[in-house]
């Protein structure tokens, strides 16, 4: 037989009506004590009427023979007509607590007494002896006595049993209570905050920029299972839109260089158009080795030019985000190249300062270009003309990192606006000039691949954006 699939809802429902349950039976179990210890209380009441009522007649019978007072008597057949009135009144608690035979014997016995004192009281005691009525009048009392004692010695055990039963009864009922939330905690736990605790820990490196499912917990009707699916979903979606994110940055950054990219690939173009213009006018007249000299030129620029489209198309392609073992000082001259004319325009000077030496860092290649193009676009941007942009790369300060820093002598940024630098849309660039998107892709890349990036900078003294990235071979949780 297949178990019941039923959601955590469902579940929760079902162990908070068990606890309901317990704790109305407990409450059930309770009621009934108290309840039947009350009613003892009420039999032990009348036990203790009956008993001085009694011992009142008792009283007066025995003033009554002695003597001889009309007064007593009257009090006596008072207190008698009171025991009776007491039997009738508490019959079905009587017959229940002393059995019906008892009961019925008591009865008997109020009777006989109340008809032997009336026959005293009619008896001339001058002319009979009224010392055997007397005899019996002290035997009827005696025996009604012996009921009225047991009647209240037997309520007095009910109750000290009672409250015996009684005395465990809380401990049991804590000790229950404490297995039962016991039971509930672990149900919640295992049933709603493990998955959730398991849910948040591996969302966390989806905040750090790894976009890694989260295998699904428990069955398909259950409501954790509904949320890993939807934060599934969710990430796919992230990812794909950073990836749409990013490839139209890398588009926005071809239309910033799309003049120096114009302007270096036309100098190779004249230059082959003059050594084919040359082969095709002096050819016939030069010797084998300057001719083959122009021909090595003309390779030289083709190779030139294709090397500058090689780099363009290889900058602008979508591309899957790919961990690999990269030479950061590889990247940083690649990227100081796609840039070369853009800085020769402005006539930024740029220097480099490698470490040598350095060993590889586990990153993605094209991501690590898009964040470098971006910090250099940025930097260019803000020194206008005339500037100085410098990349450092070398070991950061903790063994397994690498630190790649870009420096420039531009305007700075104000202190007051360091903490939105890396928000979507933020820019202090003119309108039209920037959109906003390229710290924020650019934090984001290299959050995803286990780095992090840091600014530096002072009004009127320049900026610097630190990139931190873990060596390869270091521990990466979103590898």
């Amino acid at each position: 037989m297949r178990p019941i699939r039923m959601t955590i809802r469902a579940q929760i429902m079902i162990a908070f009506i068990v606890t309901f349950a317990f704790m109305a039976g407990i409450l059930a179990v309770n009621y009934e004590y108290i309840h039947r210890l009350s009613r003892s209380m009420q039999l032990f009441e009348v036990a203790g009427e009956l008993n001085s009522t009694l011992l009142e007649i008792r009283r007066y019978e025995k003033n009554y023979f002695l003597y001889g007072q009309e007064f007593n008597y009257e009090e006596n057949v008072t207190y008698t007509n009171r025991m009776a009135m007491i039997l009738q009144r508490e019959k079905e608690a009587l017959v229940e607590a002393i059995g019906r035979e008892n009961y019925g014997q008591a009865l008997k016995y109020v009777e006989e007494y109340s008809a032997k004192m009336t026959q005293l009281r009619e008896a001339s005691c001058d002319v009979g002896d009224c010392a055997p009525l007397q005899t019996q009048i002290r035997g009827i009392g005696h025996n009604l006595l012996l009921l009225a004692d047991e009647f209240l010695t037997m309520e007095r055990r009910a109750i000290d049993r009672l409250l015996q039963q009684m005395k465990p009864l809380p401990w049991i009922g804590l000790l229950m209570l404490v297995v039962l939330s016991g039971f509930i905690l672990f149900f919640i736990g295992e049933r709603v905050i493990r998955p959730l605790a398991r849910i948040t820990r591996e969302s966390e490196a989806v905040a750090q920029g790894a976009f890694e499912r989260i295998t699904p917990y428990g069955d398909a009707k259950n409501e954790i299972h509904h949320l890993v699916s939807a934060i599934n979903r969710m990430m796919e979606e992230l990812e794909k839109r950073q990836e749409q994110l990013i490839q139209s940055r890398k588009i926005a950054s071809i239309g910033t260089l799309t003049a120096g990219i114009a302007h270096e690939i036309n100098n190779p173009v004249n230059n082959l158009s003059l050594i084919l213009e040359s082969l095709v006018e002096d050819g016939d007249n030069m010797d084998n080795e300057e001719r083959r000299g122009l021909y090595q030129e003309a390779m030289d620029q083709a190779d030139r030019t294709s090397e500058i489209v090689k780099n363009l198309l290889e900058f602008s392609r979508a591309s899957h985000p790919r961990l690999e073992d990269v030479d950061p000082s590889e990247v940083v001259e690649k990227t100081a190249r796609l840039l070369r004319n853009e800085m020769e325009l402005r006539k930024i000077r740029f220097t480099k300062e490698i470490q040598p030496g350095l060993p590889k860092v586990r990153t993605d290649k094209d991501g690590l270009q898009q964040v470098l193009l971006n910090l250099f676009m940025n930097a260019i941007q803000a020194m206008e003309s005339e500037g100085e942009l410098k990349a450092e790369v070398g070991l950061a300060d903790t063994p397994d990192e690498i630190r790649i820093d870009v420096v420039d002598n531009g305007p700075g940024i104000p202190p007051e606006i360091t903490e939105q630098i890396f928000d979507p849309f933020f820019t202090t660039k003119k309108e039209g000039v920037g959109t906003g998107l390229g710290l924020s892709v650019s934090y984001s890349i290299i959050e995803k691949n286990g780095g992090r990036i840091e600014l530096a900078s002072q009004p009127g003294q320049g900026a610097r954006f630190s990139i931190f990235l873990p060596l390869a071979g270091a521990a990466f949780s979103g590898e």
